[in-house]
């Protein structure tokens, strides 16, 4: 589900692209207004990402103490970020920063304490047949990836061509491995035999 709803964000931002470039000739409603950039979809596609992520992985810990520790953090994060998002103007001009690195740090705890459950479980001999596993992989070289250079969104105009190359690239690349981390996955994990 997560996927599908990534996809359709992903097909609505284009809209912002497609004005862009063409000098608005498609789109010409949204020039001048709020919307001529789709920050404020990808910011709420970000805060979606993030909750989602840390609570897959939470629902694989068994330590009660851990689960409860880590529901209240998403919780937390997801109202400071939604409030950050509503009193700063960060929600149509830019990536909000707060969400981006919040989110980073409660990804990689998430991903920690997964990985940690991991090593007290069986689960350690079957890991190559495990598809969390998999997903962990890519969402962190992600979010590794990308959380930096988008602290510099900022810079992101038409103008600084390096920083523009540069961002696309590691975006393209980044997303390539995720992706390409995440049907490898699939497929393993789809051929795994019921016997554990």
């Amino acid at each position: 589900m997560f996927l599908w709803v990534t996809f359709f964000v992903e097909f609505i931002g284009a809209y912002a692209p497609i004005a862009y470039f063409t000098k608005f000739k498609y789109f010409k409603f949204v020039e001048g207004t709020v919307y001529s950039d789709n920050y404020w979809l990808y910011n709420i596609l970000i805060l979606i990402t993030y909750i989602f992520y840390m609570w897959y992985f939470r629902w694989y810990l068994k330590d009660r103490k851990w689960r409860t520790i880590l529901g209240a953090l998403i919780i937390l994060y997801a109202g400071a970020s939604i409030i950050n998002l509503l009193i700063s103007d960060v929600y149509f001009t830019g990536f909000s920063q707060f969400s981006m690195f919040a989110g980073a740090i409660m990804l990689f705890l998430s991903v920690g304490l997964f990985y940690f459950e991991l090593l007290r479980s069986d689960i350690m001999l079957y890991l190559t047949r495990f598809l969390p596993f998999y997903i962990s992989i890519g969402a962190l070289i992600l979010h590794l990836c990308i959380t930096p250079i988008d602290f510099f969104s900022k810079y992101f105009s038409a103008a600084n061509n390096v920083f523009v190359n540069l961002r696309v690239s590691i975006l393209l690349y980044a997303n390539i491995f995720m992706y390409a981390t995440f049907i490898l996955g699939f497929i393993v994990c789809s051929r795994r035999t019921k016997s554990y």
